[in-house]
């Protein structure tokens, strides 16, 4: 149960701001359930009443991060103060402690809800006589920066987040699991059939009338319908990649500054002869190679990469439907090299990039335990992973929709509407993962842990 001092506190805020809050009702001295709570704002990007995705003003998020700065508690356990290149955590530890919350004893740390920590995911290793199976990476103390995202100290990484991890895992623990989980922002069919008569209406662009023809294809494109598959759309997780998706669409039509020299907007780089470009951009996870020893209890990741992808789209005319033209523009190929090579450094810059990339490294985590059937290997049972019912998860409002934006090259007389997308497909990285006998050495050290947290060096 919370603090007295605690509950005052959230009295004086509203459900928004009530940020990673754990929330335990009883009933005839059993736990009816357990919800954790989030803020409509994630990444500086909220959503409004009505599903529409949209950035939050800037004293929002202030507001936002000052909330949270007083929630996150002030004193981190003592042996997660410290930056460490090797954090064990132990899923069946971490399931205990979830569950001994669920029974009413002790309120939730802020050590589970922020994974002690984590920042990144090296190793899975399966501890077969402690029934265990242990999650290993770089940890860090955690902070709250000045919008509002929980990141590592020193790094300024953003803390992987429990939350994340149980989207992934009931997602990819299903029966019928998801091959890939997406975002996409496209625009609807109706809106596809009137950008045709638009096209139609300006059959030569130039400087004179690039802006009307932009504020045309605006009105015409609508709300561009956001698309989630694979995780549920009112995730956190869903959250991360509906934002990272809108963010990467501002920056590249000039909306925003990257604030990473180098990386320019898509639509400065277009100065050529074509007036009008409906290029599609998309970021993937590039998972790199995964690696196991002869045993198949170490099971060690390669550092995950964000890769930025186009495609060029066009409008056929007969169906008003929305197809790819096999072809790529040499500028958007040259922007998404930019987008891949400055990722690591906008991550630093917005960290809900960063978050990005965590959600695609917990995800390739938990493809690779069920793939391999990891949890069954060491009989370990994470009870409370397993029922939403028992450990209810947060539903933040569903993204559905975003406004369309045009934008003029700077000839001006180009215009450019890009639409969106995110993809994490890790299972097929999994199915090629490769032998390394040379692991089997290091198996006594890492699969050794000590005390009875369920974290530890």
């Amino acid at each position: 149960m919370f603090r007295t001092s605690r509950l005052t506190f959230l009295a004086l805020f509203s459900v928004v701001l009530m940020l990673y809050c754990i929330t335990v009702s009883a009933q005839n001295n059993n736990i009816d359930s357990t919800t954790l709570r989030g803020s409509s704002v994630v990444g500086g990007v909220e959503v409004d009443a009505f599903g529409a995705l949209k950035t939050a003003p800037k004293e929002s998020m202030k507001t936002v991060g000052d909330a949270l700065r007083q929630l996150v508690a002030k004193q981190i356990p003592a042996e997660l103060a410290e930056v460490v290149p090797v954090r064990k955590i132990s899923l069946k530890k971490l399931n205990e402690s979830v569950q001994q919350t669920l029974d009413g004893r002790g309120e939730f740390a802020d050590s589970a809800r922020y994974l002690g920590g984590l920042t990144s995911i090296k190793y899975i290793v399966v501890v077969p006589e402690e029934k265990d199976v242990l999650i290993i990476g770089t940890s860090e103390p955690w902070v709250v920066d000045n919008i509002g995202n929980v990141v590592g100290k020193d790094s300024g990484k953003p803390v992987f987040m429990l939350e994340d991890l149980l989207t992934a895992y009931r997602a990819l623990y299903k029966k019928e699991r998801p091959s890939v989980i997406t975002c996409s922002i496209d625009p609807t069919p109706e809106a596809l059939v009137k950008i045709d008569q638009v096209k139609r209406k300006f059959p030569v662009v130039d400087s004179r009338n690039a802006a009307a023809l932009a504020a045309e294809y605006e009105n015409a494109y609508g709300n561009n319908v956001i698309t989630i598959n694979g995780v549920p759309a009112t995730s956190r997780f869903a959250k991360v990649l509906a934002a990272c998706d809108y963010k990467m669409k501002r920056i590249g039509l000039g909306q925003e500054p990257s604030g990473v020299q180098g990386l320019p907007s898509y639509v400065s780089m277009v100065s050529g002869s074509a007036k009008r470009i409906n290029p599609r951009f998309w970021l993937a996870a590039d998972y790199g190679t995964v690696s196991h020893d002869s045993k198949k209890l170490t099971w060690q990741l390669s550092e995950v990469k964000v890769k930025a992808m186009t495609e060029d789209q066009y409008v056929d005319a007969r169906s008003g439907t929305l197809s790819s033209s096999g072809k790529t523009d040499g500028v958007a190929i040259s922007w998404c090299s930019k987008m891949s090579k400055s990722y690591a450094q906008l991550s630093k810059v917005d960290p809900i990039f960063g978050d990005l990339r965590n959600c695609m490294e917990i995800a390739i985590a938990v493809a690779l335990i069920r793939s391999e059937n990891l949890l069954e290997k060491a009989n370990c049972k994470l009870t409370a992973f397993d029922n939403d019912a028992v450990l209810k998860m947060v539903s933040y409002p569903e993204p559905k929709s975003v406004p369309s934006k045009s934008a003029i090259s700077r000839n001006g007389r180009t215009t450019v509407v890009a639409c969106g997308g995110v993809e994490i497909n890790p299972f097929t990285t999994v199915q090629s993962a490769k032998l390394d006998s040379n692991m089997d050495a290091g198996y006594k050290t890492l699969s050794k842990t000590e005390g009875k947290e369920w974290w530890s060096r």
